[in-house]
């Protein structure tokens, strides 16, 4: 016979037991319900907009650092070194905004006309000897000769001196790519998709979804996974990953898995609010009680970015593995999210051999 004193013990401990399911259940029923509508303002207006500002604001002080560099009179080891960290940070702003293009990204082909790669040494040397000037000019020039990989090829690889022709050519190409980023800042601050259709919405949504996708397989395979491989096929002493010649591929990958993961998994401790934030995947699968799918999808990130974390091409132990945990996070948006979205996947440009 259990005693009162027994009794009151057992009751305690289920009172326990029950309080932070109880809790979860409250927070999950605090999550609003999220429509496709919400996702899209949240990805234009609170996303794209701040960082295509961004982006527009540093590109044209790369511009501006360059044209410095390459009027002085004779080297200046300062003005050589502000213009390869202004290339940095104009990378930096770049990824923030384009890791998971859309929109503008997409109709202007904003991401082949600023990062086409791999670099094609060759035509910017033929583009060089033509020394176009002004926008006119460049128009003519092939985008493989243009964008940040060809300056990272002219500030790193071979590195222009100021007053030569290819110094002259590297200020063009930084004017062409601010250009383009004030287009792209423009365009996402004139769209307004609260003015959008049914159909026009539903589009968006889907397009962003599949462009995420398309975006974790281009990290997994085309950053990291294939030149591991290719390096080892090819018997290269290392392999040739992105923005290696300015030593930044260990920040090129932070940036574009913090992006990926932002835009996948809540991590703030306020609830989004429609209108007023981006809706990450997770809030908008909670929202429609989605709770296993949601935790399953938690821990294949907190699994993924453990391995992710502080990742370097010197590690080489480390990098299949971490490309294996993102092809997981693919496969599970594939099979699982999308299908809880009501989106279809299609193929995608990024998708790995």
């Amino acid at each position: 016979m259990i005693s009162p004193a027994r009794r009151h013990m057992l009751k305690l401990g289920i009172v326990a037991l029950l309080a932070p399911a109880a809790s979860g259940v409250m927070a999950q029923s605090a999550v609003p319900f999220y429509k496709p509508g919400d996702v899209v303002a949240g990805l234009y207006q609170h996303w794209a907009q701040p960082r295509a500002a961004a982006f527009s604001d540093t590109a044209k002080k790369l511009h501006a650092a360059l044209a410095t560099f390459c009027s002085a009179p004779s080297a200046s080891p300062q003005s050589a070194a502000a213009a390869r960290s202004a290339w940095q940070t104009a990378v930096t702003d770049w990824e923030r905004l384009s890791s998971v293009p859309f929109g503008p990204l997409i109709e202007r082909r904003s991401v082949r006309a600023i990062d086409f790669q791999p670099t094609r040494p060759q035509l910017i040397e033929r583009a060089i000897k033509q020394a176009p000037r002004g926008a006119s000019a460049m128009e003519r020039i092939g985008t493989p000769a243009k964008g940040l990989p060809a300056l990272e090829w002219l500030l790193w690889e071979k590195p222009v001196t100021s007053g030569s022709q290819g110094c002259a050519y590297a200020v063009e190409v930084a004017a062409d790519v601010a250009r383009e980023a004030d287009a792209l800042q423009q365009a996402f601050a004139s769209a307004r998709p609260g003015e959008w259709d049914n159909e026009q919405t539903a589009n968006a949504f889907t397009e962003f979804v599949n462009q995420w996708v398309g975006s974790i397989e281009r990290l997994r395979w085309q950053e990291i996974e294939r030149p591991v491989r290719e390096a080892k096929s090819k018997s290269r002493s290392a392999a040739r990953f992105p923005r290696h010649a300015a030593g930044s591929t260990a920040d090129s990958w932070a940036t574009h898995w913090n992006a990926l993961r932002d835009l996948a998994v809540f991590s703030q401790q306020e609830v989004p609010q429609a209108g007023q934030a981006v809706i990450p995947m997770e809030r908008y699968l909670l929202g429609r009680g989605q709770i296993a799918l949601v935790q399953r999808w938690k821990k294949a990130f907190a699994e993924a970015a453990t391995s992710m974390q502080g990742l370097t091409p010197g590690a080489q132990d480390k990098l299949l593995p971490a490309a294996k945990r993102l092809a997981s996070i693919k496969r599970m948006a594939e099979e699982e999210v999308a299908p809880a979205l009501n989106v279809s996947i299609g193929f995608s440009d990024a998708d790995g051999d």
